[in-house]
């Protein structure tokens, strides 16, 4: 019962008819009151619905973005992997080479492409050869290691005798078709017969609408494959530099004599620059590293066809049109790709690190594309030790 005294409109008469209606009014409030309360729906009110396939959509826009951050992420890992490879490579070689009893006045003739038959050159010496860098293991067979050898298949025990510098760079080699060999354009040295590897340096332009595609081997495929209306980038080698090469420079500011490296200790008799000190190793690796993952775009300047010069990131085809096949470059001559076929096209290529030079060729965009490439180097200087009683 409830206290009639709590109750607005206290006081009333106790015991009249008015007191009682008025106590059963407040009672039954009360109870209703402790009751739980229930939910009423209110029929003007919207349900919001979540539309049908908007996971989906989402998923499809984040698609994109996450295989480029994989692709990303394994391509920039493995580079800054094969440059700690590579920078300590070539800090041993330019440390044992000035330890090496070499003629004061000699030449190292590392990287001197138009004359590698040059037999007064210490890199031509069998002593550095044997010891420090040899040039025709930058290119490995497997049937030079295989069970048919004295290495019966196991490619360490082969590793394990090559030069110091070979063994040091085999973790930056790639896999080819049939051997493990160094990135870039597979070439003979004319003088040993050799097989070995240059890399190219390359230059992009447009190319305009109007222009044919670049197809390897300059064969393309039917009509369709790719549209006329893609705008591609041109390629042309403006330059081929060795794998591991010695720094050379212009010492006098003559344009017109050869640049020269300052490993003789003769070497400044005519030098004008003031950095440069004779009597030292300096070294670079160049490697060039594409990408598995990674498609190349290039921002070029405006070309006949485009005269206002604006610039425009475009996707480079791929298309070995600048050489051909047994072009030289200095003493070296280039060699005839090893045969791959290309599920798409049925034309060699499909591979990061294929083609004729070497530029690698993947598919995408129901194309023929270059892999995203840079060429690195590394470098690395020390004062000569040693030197031998000769000249």
């Amino acid at each position: 019962m409830v206290d009639c005294r709590s109750l607005p409109g206290f006081p009333l008469r106790a015991g009249s008819s008015q007191w009682h209606e008025k106590l059963g009014d407040w009672n039954k409030r009360l109870l209703e009151r402790s009751q739980p309360m229930k939910a009423v729906e209110n029929p003007r009110r919207s349900v919001r619905r979540i539309p049908r396939g908007q996971a989906l959509l989402e998923f499809a826009i984040l698609v994109p973005v996450i295989i480029i951050l994989i692709g990303a992420t394994i391509s920039f890992g493995l580079f800054f992997f094969q440059a700690n490879v590579l920078q300590q490579a070539v800090d041993v070689a330019a440390q044992e080479i000035s330890r090496m009893p070499f003629g004061p006045n000699q030449e190292l003739g590392l990287g001197q492409l138009e004359s590698c038959d040059e037999s007064n050159f210490a890199c031509n010496d069998q002593r550095f050869k044997d010891a420090i860098f040899d040039e025709q293991f930058l290119v490995i067979h497997d049937s030079e290691w295989d069970s048919s050898t004295e290495f019966n298949g196991d490619f360490r025990a082969f590793v394990d005798q090559l030069p110091l510098i070979n063994r040091l760079i085999v973790p930056a080699m790639i896999r080819d078709n049939g051997m493990t060999r160094y990135p870039g354009t597979i070439v003979v040295n004319a003088a040993s017969g050799e097989e070995t590897v240059l890399i190219p340096i390359v230059e992009y332009s447009i190319r305009g609408f109007e222009d044919d595609l670049p197809f390897p081997n300059d064969n393309p495929p039917g009509s369709g494959f790719a549209p006329s209306s893609i705008r591609t980038a041109g390629e042309t080698v403006i330059q081929w530099v060795a794998p591991l090469e010695e720094i050379r420079v212009d010492h006098d500011g003559d344009e017109t004599s050869p640049s020269k490296g300052p490993f003789a200790l003769d070497s400044a008799a005519d030098a004008t620059l003031g950095s440069f000190e004779p009597g030292m190793v300096a070294l670079r690796i160049n490697y060039p590293a594409q990408s598995t993952t990674l498609i190349n775009r290039k921002t070029v300047s405006g070309s006949a066809t485009e005269p206002s010069g604006e610039t425009a990131s475009m996707i480079v085809i791929a298309g070995d049109t600048v050489l051909d096949s047994g072009a030289t470059t200095g003493c070296y001559m280039i060699q005839d790709p090893t045969p791959r076929l290309s599920p798409a096209t049925n034309l060699p290529g499909s591979n990061a690190n294929a083609g004729l030079y070497g530029l690698g060729e993947l598919e995408a965009f129901t194309r023929i594309v270059r892999p995203y490439r840079k060429v690195m180097s590394f470098q690395a200087i020390y004062r000569r030790e040693v030197f031998s009683s000769g000249t």
